[in-house]
């Protein structure tokens, strides 16, 4: 298994050569991946210093405590 964490709650602007924006996926939940799908509306309400799941169609499993996760790395 491998857990990736994105942090981010919005995507990032990229500007062609030619000047068109290109909206790339940095929350890690877009049907179109790399590309945004504006699934990252789904973690705005998310709060700093916790680790949310969410399943492969964008719904929220569970969430975690991060503190409990660092007081963990520590043992």
């Amino acid at each position: 298994m491998r857990v990736i964490l994105h942090t981010a709650k919005g995507p990032y602007q990229y500007k062609t050569p030619n000047g068109e924006s290109v909206w790339i996926c940095m929350c890690g939940l877009s049907d179109t991946y790399p590309i945004c799908s504006g699934k990252h509306k789904l973690v705005r309400d998310e709060e700093d210093n916790r680790i949310y799941t969410y399943d492969q169609n964008g719904n929220r499993l569970g969430m975690v405590n991060l503190e409990n996760v660092e007081r963990l790395r520590r043992v």
